[in-house]
Parts: C-alpha cells; sequence; structure tokens
C-alpha cells in the first residue's frame, strides 16, 4: 500500500512539474508581450505629444495649429499606463529568469496574478479615461473637447481648399495605434490573469496531495507501531 501511494505521489509530482514549467514559459512569452506592447504604446504617443509640444509654441507667433478645446490629458493617461504594465512585466520576466536556490513556484504564481490584476484594471482606465474624459472642462463657446487622436485625425482627409497640417497624418496613426494597442494589453493581461489562476490552482492540487500523502504515511507508521506494540 505504501509502494502504491509513494507510486501515485511520484507521479503527481512529475506531472505538476511538467505543467508548471509549461505555464512558466508561456506566461513569461506573455509578459514580453505585453511588455513590448507596452513600449509600443509609450512610443506611439510620445511622438505626438513631443509634436504637439513643439508646434503649441507657435501660437504666439499667430501660427496656432492646436484648437482652444484641447484636451491632453488621453495622452498623458495612455503615456502613463503604458509604463506601468511596461514596469510590472519587466520585473516579473527578471523575476522568472534569474536563478534562485529554493523553489520560487508559489512567489511567482502570486507575482503574476498581482502583475496580471495591476497591469488590467491600468489598461482598463487608459482605455475609459481615453474615451470618456471624465470632469473635462470647456471653454465657451464649444460643448466638447478634442484630443491628439480627434484633432489630428479631423485633417487627415484633404480637399482642394484645405491641406493637412505636417505631421497630423502620423499623429493620427500614432494615437489610433496606440489606443488599439491599449486594448489588445487589456486582452493579453486577462490571458496572464488565466495562466497565474492555472498555476495557483495546480499548485493548491498537489499541496493538498502531499499533505493526504504526509497523513497517509503517518497513519502506516502509527499502524506499524501498533502491530509490534
Amino acid at each position: 500500500m505504501s509502494s502504491n501511494s509513494s507510486t501515485a505521489g511520484s507521479l503527481e509530482e512529475a506531472n505538476f512539474l511538467k505543467r508548471t514549467r509549461s505555464l512558466h514559459w508561456a506566461r513569461l512569452a506573455l509578459s514580453v508581450l505585453i511588455t513590448g506592447g507596452a513600449i509600443a504604446v509609450v512610443a506611439c504617443e510620445a511622438v505626438p505629444l513631443q509634436h504637439y509640444k513643439t508646434t503649441a509654441k507657435w501660437a504666439s507667433a499667430g501660427l496656432a495649429l492646436w484648437p482652444l478645446n484641447f484636451d491632453l490629458r488621453p495622452t498623458i493617461a495612455a503615456l502613463a499606463c503604458g509604463g506601468v504594465i511596461a514596469a510590472l512585466n519587466v520585473v516579473y520576466a527578471i523575476a522568472a529568469l534569474l536563478p534562485f536556490p529554493r523553489s520560487r513556484i508559489k512567489l511567482l504564481n502570486s507575482y503574476a496574478s498581482a502583475s496580471a490584476l495591476s497591469g488590467f484594471i491600468t489598461a482598463l482606465i487608459g482605455i475609459t479615461f481615453t474615451i470618456y474624459r471624465p470632469s473635462a472642462s470647456y471653454p465657451s463657446g464649444f460643448t466638447e473637447n478634442e484630443t491628439l487622436r480627434s484633432w489630428t485625425c479631423k485633417w487627415t482627409v484633404s480637399n482642394e481648399t484645405t491641406s493637412t497640417p505636417i505631421d497630423f497624418s502620423r499623429d493620427c496613426h500614432d494615437t489610433r495605434a496606440g489606443f488599439a494597442l491599449l486594448c489588445v494589453l487589456l486582452g493579453l493581461e486577462i490571458l496572464m490573469g488565466l495562466a497565474a489562476a492555472a498555476g495557483t490552482w495546480f499548485q493548491r492540487d498537489v499541496s493538498r496531495l502531499r499533505d493526504e500523502q504526509v497523513q497517509l504515511e503517518k497513519l502506516e507508521l502509527t499502524t506499524k507501531q501498533v502491530y509490534r506494540g
């Protein structure tokens, strides 16, 4: 009986280690993808922001390219969200790749769960803020604000009487790409959360089996002592 239970326990441990190894590489791959996507969000939003800062100074010379009802907060929010998500996943990738003398399966499961939840909330806040722009104040005569994306994209269609200001077409494409990537990051964080939940489930399952194995061994030892007595 002891031999059979020991063999079953060894088989469960082997399956646990195999599944954990697969999850480890899957989560690491997701972390790299999320980091790359977050950096891309920052890059897509940073270039239009720099263009705005450069050209906004021209208003004092009578060359205003930007409206009075301009709202820069969605761009700042996207930059901040991309930076936070990138930092969270860089830390996870470093922790997963660094050698460690002891098993850190539980620690990585916990951090992956926390990172996925934080990244999901961050991406959701960025998307929501970009769409709804809460507490926006409108100058007199305006009913809504313009953002980098909305304003530059209005100028991408040219006709005989109007022409697109320099770099507005690029800024339009970049800000659209930044928003789309933020939506992609939201989905990737969900996948990371599922992978983290699977790791935690496997860990609890094998911990329960280990406890049962210990209890069984104690029972067998007690039974042998009783027979000897």
